[in-house]
Order: structure tokens, then C-alpha cells, then sequence
């Protein structure tokens, strides 16, 4: 994957059609995933939002903070000891190896029934939500459900409203010049 816009540069299963790369994959159990940190996000429901039932503030107290929950969520990740073989021949046959810092390979993804994430940019970033249908929220796994839509920001944010299955998360590494992993973020 290209590092400065996250565009897929190739899929394993497109430059090795005959290794079954799913041998390698652990997935997990899905279960409902809450995140957000005090520190970072102040959360208000309902009347203590300032808002109407069906609604939820976020008050984002620090700059690159999220909060938010997905249902259904499950995590696959990669074992790539056995296929690090396979990745040098790509770097080398592709001329990463001179980018490195550049390209990455994802090797942990997150894939959700459905969700709410918010990720702000910036502190002091006040974002209001409403419940689609109008439902009371009271709790952060409510935002699980998908079912809301943006009502306001007042600095930069990065929102994935989603009823539906989708992969909103994924953790990366970098190889090094000796090949071993660097993971990112």
C-alpha cells in the first residue's frame, strides 16, 4: 500500500495466485468494539448533550482522538514469517526496496457489521450526532448501530457512518533494510 494516500498498490493473492494466503489468517470472534478515551473525548447523551434525546455530543479535548463503536467487529491478522519470502521477491521484482518508507503491507484488519467513527484532526472540536429513526442514545454502544447521521463540527473531522459491513480499521508494518517489520501508527 502507498503511504501518502493509502492507495492499494498490489494484493498478495494478485502477485502469488498460487499460495493460499488464508492458511496464514487468524480471525477472531466478533464482538462489539468501544473506543474513546476520557482524556481525549468528552462524551454527552440525550439532554446532558445540549441536545435533544436522539443525539450525542463529542467534545474533542485533543487533537488526533476518536471516539465511537462498531458492532460485530472481528479481527483478522496475518502471519508473515511464512510468507516473508514472497514479500522481499515483491519489493525487490517491484523496486520498493528503494522506497521503503513509501509502501507498506497490511497485516491486521478490522472488518465490522456496522458503526460510528469519529477521528478529529484538531482539539476543541465540538461534533453533534443524531439517531436516524430518533431512538433515545444513552451509551457509546449505541454508535454501533450505524444508524446515525453528522449534524455539525465546528474544526476538521474524519467520519464513517456505516450500517453495513465494511473494514474501517487496519494496523501496518514497514520493512526495513534488514527485512524485519516496523509497525506503524
Amino acid at each position: 500500500m502507498d503511504d501518502a494516500q493509502f492507495v492499494i498498490a498490489v494484493q498478495f493473492d494478485q502477485a502469488f495466485p498460487d499460495i493460499r494466503l488464508a492458511k496464514y489468517i487468524d480471525t477472531g470472534s466478533a464482538g462489539t468494539l468501544k473506543f474513546s478515551e476520557e482524556r481525549d473525548v468528552a462524551i454527552g447523551f440525550g439532554a446532558s448533550a445540549a441536545a435533544g434525546p436522539s443525539q450525542v455530543s463529542l467534545k474533542f479535548k485533543r487533537a488526533r482522538s476518536a471516539a465511537g463503536a462498531f458492532a460485530g467487529a472481528r479481527v483478522e491478522a496475518v502471519s508473515y514469517i511464512p510468507i516473508l519470502p514472497q514479500l522481499k521477491k515483491l519489493w525487490t521484482d517491484n523496486g520498493l526496496v528503494n522506497y521503503r518508507r513509501e509502501y507498506f503491507f497490511v497485516f491486521q484488519t478490522v472488518t465490522a457489521a456496522s458503526g460510528t467513527f469519529i477521528y478529529s484532526e484538531d482539539r476543541n472540536n465540538d461534533v453533534v450526532l443524531k439517531h436516524t429513526s430518533g431512538e433515545k442514545v444513552s451509551k457509546i454502544a449505541d454508535l454501533a448501530s450505524g444508524n446515525f447521521e453528522y449534524v455539525s463540527n465546528t474544526k476538521r473531522t474524519l467520519e464513517i457512518i456505516r450500517t453495513t459491513r465494511h473494514r474501517p480499521l487496519f494496523k501496518a508494518f514497514r520493512l526495513r533494510s534488514n527485512w524485519e517489520p516496523e509497525i506503524l501508527g
